[in-house]
């Protein structure tokens, strides 16, 4: 016997969904048992009503019901002891997806508390689906449906419907969630899908509820069939003589006859399965099996469903594998042998680790990414950490970061890694150096595969699955690779088999020597048994180098450079090839390879040169066209100014720059097997140790000259005001960072020069400068390159040392040109927005009050610039609490640019959606709701609803309603906000943080304390991520989450999580700030819910004196507090408390004791 399950959707019940309104004919009662005589029938009810499953709580109410659904079948038949018996589901619209996460959720359920629920899943046998949805669902039909059948019926009803159906957001494009997890079910489950074939008539059109692409996409391989007599709500309601019914019934008669077998066949299996989980579960109890994982897997596959293949959609190893790669077989066995990569990751007991250790040169790294590109099918992620230094891993972790979605951040990228459930390898590449914190490189997680190459022997205890040496190839893949690159075909004569080994032996084996000596043979520099007489003649000249350069060396390069001699002195025979050459190219490569040197050695980017050649080039042009009397003082200027320390591809004329003279130059150094391509051409990378040979080539008394070129080269390639603002260009500035770090490890930017505008004092200042036009073309340069630094790395995060430069900008312009010149004024701005991020708030004040009063006097109060300057200065205002100065400057600057710039200009609108946020902090909310309103209507006529400024005005005026309560349309702007936000900045940026948290506030007013609560710990872990534990973005989300917790009554980690993060917030904001005080009066109120008064009234005074520091005895709050105080200080003294119980309490020392020791972390964090 089987049972039939029947679903209904959107906008109608369980009875009338299958009942044809001529005739009252219940399909399912009436019609089915006449055909399947075994068949019980039962029906699924729940709440239809499609306002319900609007807006971003759509996937949380369909799987409220998928629960509800497994739960009450479940019990159902338990009930009538038909448990194994099979399952047929029928599926009306919305009724399908709740089905499939219904299974989903059933097939889940393998634990030995929930493994009951997992019969729903083992039991069914198919799916008839009538007009579901299965990529997306457009709610507005049906609202747009249901408001027609209630005008219908109830001309007034559609009237006073919660919302307006174009006023919410109701396209759901997420259900490609429950398809992808639906996906590995289908496999075995028979489907059978239906589509409407008429339109159905809405209350201001005529449309498909849900289209034939959605309902039958062409992607399922199953069957289909569509009902062209019906629209949406016909199409399951039959009478006999229906050509769609007897296609419906003949479907359900064979899937009956055909289900009791198989059914029984699954849960046999299925019986196996969960016993041998329950073993598993026993052995890990008594310790006899160490493989058996100590969890259950969450998923388990009956053996007749199909698992599908895995998916590698992430590969990024350390290089591509060389095309000469031989040998090594063994140790990749070992490899596999201790990682098994094709074990399902589900089973993983712990995190694996692999060390390859050897000396530098023995191929670590190409046998990792060999290993990885053997085995790519079995993982889903294949990651490479540069560990060549703290930074450079740092990097690394920030661009798996990336690709995940999330923030670029270490511990995003290292998060992103542990949450994953597929199988994924990370290589942690040449980990060499003795100060490197391996452990801050392992990624929290017991799955995953980790693969490390070191010449570091002291880590090969991090290998818990194993660890290998490679000491160099075996003789015969060492000659067999020799041959091959050399081109010398095989067999060979006894000569020349000798002379082979005898160079493979001198070069230790190892393959990035013999590469170097095949490379050089291939191409005719000497034959092969040639090789070894110039090899020793070349290495006599290193030596003899050695000791002239052996006095300036320390111990350790003395001894790095005894090591390498061997497989340098490879390098430096293969080189001659270029060096001989003496062309354009090769003395171009020459260069490029000198300069790479102070570079980092992976990923480089020709764009650097290139980018460069084209700058440079395109000066040079403007320079030709221009005026005569400006051609004439460019080369006055030219005179006077000093030859530039560039490459000679950057010194050329016009002319002489040949677009393709890099590629050319770096063609030598490929040829050569001195550098490698990345797979889209578009980076190069030099070995560690080609690295280190090509600065080790340079003498001594030339490497700071060339690292000065290395640097001007870098700074060529950067623009200070860039055409390209779009991602193409921050990729560009993100790519830079290493090789910047490199070259400013070796040529910092001390600027040594500026000690000398010291000297050049008083009026006569720049007199004294145009009489050394030497030094002030070089501190021009200098300046200029500081601020591309200083822009570099504020676009990357890196404020400390963004700052440094920016400050070194601000002082030698305040020098040479004084505070009132233009390009001070731009570099005192870029410099306070990198101090504010650096926390330095009342630094970076000074600053912008500083160009606002140099820009009054030189450009006037009303110009645009000035009036820029005074919105930037407002905001910081109120960002520091001082909000009587925001809000005076404020009023008044929105109030000029309203006369002298037009009231829809787009900077007065700037200023005026900063002074409703400003007004909302003086509680005059109704104010400040009209302001934002009126900038989204002018706003929204100009732009797009989803620009981020109208998304800014919206959720500044979502937050200005939930101030006046009017909580439904404050919650539909802040998820619409929230929603924009995560798609175009990304999840984890820290602006769809902040819409997070603000959309949370409105979940706690409106006593959605559990989405709120689960809302608030997801975004601050985020926050943590991305922005750092004290961050006021994360302290902010910390006072919300603790809000939350006064609520649902946990009064205890409300009161712990607040102290903690009070106390942070006196350390970054200080006593004086409004949110300290905001802070210790919600403090006072949660000590007040407590029942402990005293304590809530020194709270409350503590409050009180930083209101009055900084807010002033004006702002509301500190009447709020003083009367608060006063409330309770008489009820205190009416209950027996003396004044001096209630001023000097036990509480008083609770709180001094805030005021001097930050509180540990609590296990709420």
């Amino acid at each position: 016997m089987d049972s039939i399950v029947a679903v209904h959707g959107l906008a109608e019940d369980s009875r009338k969904t299958w009942t044809r309104q001529e005739g009252g004919v219940l399909w399912l009662k009436d019609l089915l048992p006449r055909h399947i005589h075994n068949a019980r029938v039962l029906t699924f009810d729940y709440n239809p009503d499609p306002f319900l499953f609007t807006g971003p709580g759509f996937m949380d109410k369909v799987q409220g019901h998928a629960t509800t659904l497994v739960a009450d079948l479940e019990a159902e038949r338990s009930l009538m002891n038909a448990s194994q018996r099979p399952l047929i589901f029928v599926c009306h619209g919305l009724g399908g997806i709740i089905v499939k996460s219904a299974l989903i959720h059933s097939a889940s359920r393998t634990s030995h508390q929930t493994c009951h629920l997992n019969s729903i899943y083992v039991s069914t046998f198919a799916i008839l689906f009538f007009g579901t949805p299965h990529d997306r669902i457009d709610v507005g039909r049906w609202l747009a449906l249901h408001s027609s059948s209630l005008a219908a019926t109830d001309p007034g009803a559609a009237a006073v419907t919660p919302h307006n159906s174009a006023e919410l957001p109701i396209t759901v494009h997420a259900l490609d969630v429950i398809t992808n997890q639906f996906a590995p079910l289908m496999k075995k489950i028979h489907l059978y899908l239906f589509w409407e074939g008429l339109e159905t008539r809405l209350a201001d059109r005529v449309d498909f509820l849900v289209e034939q692409t959605s309902a039958a996409p062409p992607t399922y391989d199953t069957q289909r069939c569509g009902i062209s007599d019906s629209d949406h709500s016909g199409m399951v309601k039959f009478h006999n003589g229906d050509s769609a019914y007897r296609t419906v019934i003949s479907a359900l008669k064979k899937y009956c006859q055909a289900a009791p077998e198989v059914i029984a066949y699954r849960w046999k299996e299925a019986v196996e399965s969960l016993a041998r989980m329950r073993k598993s579960e026993a052995s890990e109890l008594t310790g006899l099996f160490l493989d058996i994982p100590d969890k259950t897997p969450l998923f388990v596959e009956i053996k007749d469903t199909v698992e599908p293949a895995l998916q590698n959609e992430h590969f990024d190893p350390p290089c591509a594998v060389s095309p000469a790669f031989i040998g090594q077989d063994e140790i990749i066995g070992a490899l596999q042998t201790a990682f098994e990569p094709e074990q399902n990751v589900l089973l993983m007991k712990q995190q694996k680790r692999f060390v390859l250790y050897g000396i530098g040169g023995s191929g670590k790294t190409q046998l990792s990414a060999k290993y990885a590109q053997q085995n790519r099918k079995f993982y889903w992620a294949v990651f490479t950490i540069d560990a060549s230094s703290h930074q450079s891993a740092r990097e690394s972790f920030c661009k798996i970061g990336r690709k995940g979605g999330l923030e670029a951040t270490e511990d995003s990228g290292k998060h992103f890694l542990s949450q994953a459930t597929k199988p994924w390898l990370l290589i942690i590449d040449n980990a060499d150096s003795p100060d490197l914190h391996f452990e801050r490189l392992i990624v929290p997680s017991e799955r995953g595969h980790i693969l490390v190459t070191t010449r570091n022997p002291s880590l090969r205890r991090q290998g818990n699955v194993g660890n290998v040496e490679l000491k160099g190839l075996k003789e015969r893949d060492a000659f067999q690779l020799l041959m091959r690159v050399a081109d010398i075909k095989q067999p060979c004569d006894t000569p020349t088999e000798r002379a082979g080994n005898e160079i493979i032996k001198t070069l230790g084996y190892l393959a990035l020597a013999v590469v170097q000596a095949g490379n050089t043979i291939y191409n005719k520099l000497c034959n092969l048994t040639e090789y070894l007489g110039f090899f020793h003649l070349f290495l006599e000249k290193r030596r003899e180098k050695k000791v002239q350069c052996s006095t300036n060396d320390t111990d350790d390069t003395a001894a790095r450079r005894a090591e390498n001699d061997d497989i340098f002195t490879a390098f430096d025979f293969s080189f001659q090839r270029i060096a001989i050459q003496n062309t354009v190219p090769s003395q171009d490569a020459i260069e490029i390879l000198n300069i790479v040197g102070f570079y980092h050695f992976d990923s480089i980017p020709v764009d650097i040169f290139e980018r460069g050649l084209n700058l440079e080039r395109e000066q040079l042009r403007q320079s030709s066209v221009a005026s005569l009397r400006a051609k004439f003082a460019n080369a006055f200027v030219c005179r006077l100014r000093p030859p530039r320390s560039l490459p000679r591809f950057l010194r050329q004329n016009a002319n002489g720059m040949h677009p393709l003279c890099i590629r050319e130059a770096l063609r030598e150094l490929y040829a050569s097997s001195l550098i490698t391509y990345g797979k889209d051409e578009k980076t190069f990378s030099l070995h560690p140790l080609v690295h280190a040979w090509a600065k080790d080539r340079i003498p001594s008394n030339e490497r700071s000259l060339w690292a000065g070129i290395a640097f001007n080269t870098l700074m060529a390639s950067i623009e200070i005001s860039p055409k390209d603002t779009g991602e193409s260009n921050s990729t560009f500035g993100r790519s830079l960072i290493p090789h910047l770090n490199s070259c400013l490890e070796a040529c910092p930017t001390e600027f040594k020069e500026f000690h000398s505008l010291k000297d050049c004092v008083g009026k006569y200042r720049r007199f004294t400068l145009l009489l050394q036009p030497t030094l002030m073309f070089t501190l021009r340069e200098m300046i200029q390159s500081a601020a591309k630094c200083g822009a570099l790395y504020a676009q990357t995060g890196d404020f400390l040392k963004s700052a440094y430069h920016l400050s070194l900008v601000k002082e030698a312009l305040v020098m040479l040109v004084g505070l009132d010149d233009a390009r001070t004024m731009a570099a005192m701005l870029g410099l306070a927005g990198v101090l504010w991020g650096l926390g330095r708030l009342r630094e970076a004040i000074d600053l912008q009050e500083q160009v606002v009063k140099s820009r009054r006097r030189v450009l006037g109060s009303v110009h645009r610039g000035t009036l820029q300057a005074m919105v930037s200065l407002g905001k910081s205002f109120w960002l520091n609490g001082q909000y009587c100065e925001a809000l005076e400057l404020q009023q008044q600057t929105a109030e000029e640019m309203r006369v002298h710039l037009g009231e829809e200009d787009d900077d007065t609108l700037d200023a005026l959606d900063h002074l409703g946020v400003t007004l909302g902090s003086w509680h005059r909310f109704t104010e400040s709701k009209d302001i934002h309103r009126n900038v989204l209507t002018i706003r929204t006529r100009a732009l797009k609803s989803s620009d981020l400024k109208v998304l800014e005005t919206k959720s500044n005026l979502a937050m200005a309603l939930l101030d006046l309560k009017q909580l439904r349309e404050a919650r539909y702007l802040m998820e619409d906000v929230y929603n924009n936000r995560k798609v175009q900045m990304g999840k984890e940026h820290p602006y769809t943080l902040l819409a997070l948290c603000y959309l949370s506030k409105i979940y706690i007013e409106q006593g959605e304390l559990h989405k709120a609560e689960k809302t608030l710990v997801e975004g601050i872990a985020a926050g943590k991520r991305s922005l750092g534990e004290n961050h006021l973005g994360v302290l902010v989300g910390c006072g919300e989450l603790a809000r939350t917790y006064a609520r649902q009554g946990r009064l205890e980690e409300a009161e712990r999580l607040s102290l903690e993060t009070i106390s942070k917030v006196k350390i970054s904001r200080g006593d004086e700030h409004p949110d300290y005080a905001y802070g210790m009066w919600k403090l006072g109120e949660l000590w007040e819910k407590k029942g402990e008064q005293v304590k809530a009234i020194n709270a409350y005074r503590v409050a009180l004196t930083a209101t009055e520091r900084r807010l002033t005895k004006e702002h509301p709050l500190h009447k709020l507090i003083s009367d608060r105080i006063r409330f309770l200080t008489e009820n205190s003294l009416a209950d027996g408390f003396s004044g001096s119980d209630v001023a000097n309490g036990s509480a008083k020392a609770d709180i001094a004791e805030l005021k001097i020791n930050p509180l540990q972390p609590t296990q709420t964090w």
